[in-house]
């Protein structure tokens, strides 16, 4: 069940009366409305990198070429998602956010038709980069849409909410890509994620714009780079964002690696892997989901981070120990809990700070998180793998604990 302030209209939530009239969830920018559209704009990140990870080994003989250049398709894109925020996030300050959005929408079907007719593996290589590139506008965009309508404790619950809808998205979208292999090849996966993006810009044909003109930021085009200058100023919400980066990190190591470990290392089935990975997927959404009830953000997060870092080193002493899997998948699932709780709580800390430049706070944000995915992933998987994911997973937690403790020492948490 949703929370009732998301179903029963109020327009106390919203920070500019002219949008009163549009609560109502019959209206286009009802909340239920902003609340799929925006979870499904997040979601394409995941889907991007994920869907097709069980189809790298076909792909690899399709294009006669070794498995290095093929993990390379998976690196570029993530490195044009981080990228691509850099650029979309300040555009949108400037010219509002539905230009930019549909601008991002039009690259990305453009890039994945090419990614379904590239003739060898670099020119995959690029059109994936281009398609990394069209979905961050989406991404970026749909959290500065988000802190447009709302702010404080109702910002952190729409996110929270957002969060728990597509967190599912990082640990299904392999397994979806494993069941569309079933009935197709390779090309047959870009084709879905053609025609899911396609189906998101249709649905997004009736989005309101939620940044009004007088908001927008009046400095010509050119000078949308200047946009970064104080938000990378901005002590308290670059602390904020890198604790959300490292925090993400676990997540995208236990992406990476886990398919490795309870397949090849522990030996279970395709089902039973699918299993444990829904499992935790349900612990991320627990974990969003608790983050949006609990009415101190600032004590839930320092509960999260101390939660997040404990059972990240429990977890890695587990696989270091080559422990039983029953002890392994609790410890995951807990980290990944507290990784939950953390997600929308940093998220929301970081965009309240930043009134004039969202758009481009927002983009910093998304940019870092992946940038710092972009070399975990490999990172978890040298050497053995067990070792390598532990290494990454204990020195993510511990970096954000770190971060923490200087936000609070600095007397910086409320």
């Amino acid at each position: 069940m949703l929370p009732d302030w998301v179903i029963q209209p109020n327009a106390n939530m919203f920070k500019d009366d002219h949008r009163n009239a549009q609560t109502d969830l019959t209206q286009p920018n009802g909340k239920l409305y902003l609340l799929v559209t925006l979870s499904a704009m997040t979601a394409f990140a995941p889907l991007v990198t994920d869907m097709y990870l069980p189809a790298l080994p076909s792909l690899s003989d399709f294009f006669r070429t070794s498995a290095s250049m093929v993990q390379m398709t998976i690196s570029t894109s993530m490195l044009g998602i981080a990228v691509g925020q850099l650029f979309f996030g300040p555009f949108s300050d400037k010219f509002g956010r539905r230009r930019p959005l549909f601008a991002s929408f039009v690259l990305y079907l453009l890039a994945t038709l090419g990614c379904i007719y590239a003739p060898n593996i670099v020119m995959l290589i690029t059109f994936r980069l281009l398609q990394g590139l069209g979905a961050a506008g989406s991404i970026v965009l749909a959290r500065s849409i988000a802190a447009d309508w709302f702010s404080g404790k109702d910002l952190l619950k729409f996110l929270a909410l957002i969060a728990a809808v597509q967190g599912i998205a990082p640990i299904a979208a392999p397994i979806a890509g494993g069941v569309l292999l079933l009935v197709t090849d390779w090309k047959g996966v870009f084709v879905t994620l053609g025609l899911l993006g396609l189906l998101v810009m249709i649905f997004c044909f009736y989005l309101k714009e939620s940044l009004p003109r007088h908001k927008r930021v009046k400095a010509p085009v050119i000078s949308t780079v200047k946009f970064f200058a104080p938000v990378l100023k901005n002590k308290l919400l670059m602390l904020y964002i890198a604790l959300l980066s490292f925090s993400t990190a676990i997540m995208f190591a236990y992406i990476a690696s886990s398919p490795f470990i309870f397949q090849e290392h522990y030996g279970v089935s395709p089902m039973a892997y699918s299993a444990i990975f829904a499992v935790n997927a349900v612990a991320l959404m627990i974990g969003n989901l608790l983050s949006a009830r609990l009415k101190n953000p600032h004590k839930t997060l320092k509960y999260s981070v101390v939660g997040l870092f404990c059972f990240s080193i429990i977890t890695s002493i587990t696989l270091i120990f080559n422990a039983e899997i029953y002890i392994v998948c609790v410890s995951l699932f807990f980290s990944l809990l507290f990784a939950g709780a953390t997600f929308p709580i940093s998220t929301n800390l970081a965009l309240d700070l930043e009134k004039k430049y969202r758009g481009t706070a927002s983009a910093v944000l998304g940019a870092a998180t992946f940038l710092v995915g972009c070399i975990v992933m490999p990172l978890a998987g040298i050497g053995n793998i067990l070792l390598s994911t532990a290494l990454v997973m204990s020195v993510c937690a511990i970096i954000a604990a770190i971060i923490y403790l200087i936000i609070s020492k600095l007397n910086l948490i409320k």
